[in-house]
């Protein structure tokens, strides 16, 4: 039997799907929660440059994973780490993980951090949850139902005088940018740090696009970002009103070119990305 509180976080009209989301994720960031502490090298697997996994990242997978493989025998499971992943029935749903957005914010100690999972079918986002385990602030969203946090209905910002707007950035380690040049990137950061209120670096994707859809940040671009990371949160934005692209304005490209904004700001965003 679901706990009242948990659906007291939600959408008054939540799908027994997405509190089933919720709950897992809730539960998961007990162990999250429990487990933040300074790393070192020793103490990490290294899947890349500047990449790390920890056991906590396993951890959480696999039980986020097992919650949801016995909630949704049919589905795909696809995880960041792959610890649980599974093929489901033809055609099934997709359930995509993340158990911990900002690994290296995590295994420095920093507590800023999230959890991610989401609910794909026939190519389109439909509910996902994003769970910031250190404030306790659970973001949830269904296709047409709208956003939420804790509750509370999320609308994007309004705010039209770049002067006035706060954007979240991705500062980009050696050859994580692919979908435009380097160059380009960085100058897109520079506009950024020249003409609005101030640029944030926070360390977790899923988190800063969640940001948009609370209103806590007028914008947020990353690339490199695969599903897992951002389709919960790009779905929060859709379903507060705003937007999500790639840097172009189209579609988000294969290598994970992710630009959140409100309708107010996107096309300026968009803009500094331009040839």
């Amino acid at each position: 039997m679901t706990d009242s509180s948990v659906l007291a976080r939600l959408s008054p009209q939540a799908s027994s799907r997405l509190v089933t989301l919720a709950e897992t994720v809730l539960q998961a960031g007990i162990l999250a929660r429990g487990s933040l502490k300074r790393r070192y090298s020793s103490q990490m697997v290294s899947k890349g440059p500047r990449d790390y996994q920890t056991e906590i990242d396993r951890a959480v997978e696999a039980e986020i994973a097992g919650r949801l493989a016995e909630a949704f025998p049919d589905y795909t499971i696809h995880g960041e780490e792959q610890m649980s992943d599974r093929t489901g029935r033809d055609g099934a749903p997709v359930i995509h993980i993340d158990p911990i957005d900002g690994t290296t914010n995590f295994a420095w100690g920093l507590p800023h951090f999230g959890m991610t999972v989401l609910i794909e079918e026939g190519g389109e986002l439909i509910a996902g949850a994003v769970y910031d385990p250190m404030l306790d602030e659970l973001f949830s969203a269904e296709k047409d139902g709208g956003a939420y946090l804790n509750g509370e209905r999320l609308v994007c910002g309004e705010e039209g005088n770049v002067e006035n707007v706060i954007v979240g950035a991705g500062l980009p380690v050696p050859g994580q940018v692919k979908s435009v040049g380097v160059d380009r990137y960085h100058s897109a950061l520079r506009r950024l740090m020249d003409n609005t209120a101030g640029v944030r670096r926070l360390g977790s994707a899923a988190l800063s696009t969640a940001y948009v859809a609370a209103g806590r940040l007028d914008g947020f671009f990353e690339d490199g970002l695969s599903l897992h990371d951002y389709g919960a949160a790009a779905l929060l934005v859709r379903e507060a009103g705003g937007i999500v692209t790639g840097f172009t304005g189209g579609p988000v490209g294969v290598n994970g070119d992710v630009l959140a904004a409100t309708p107010a700001l996107h096309s300026w965003l968009v803009q500094g990305f331009a040839g």
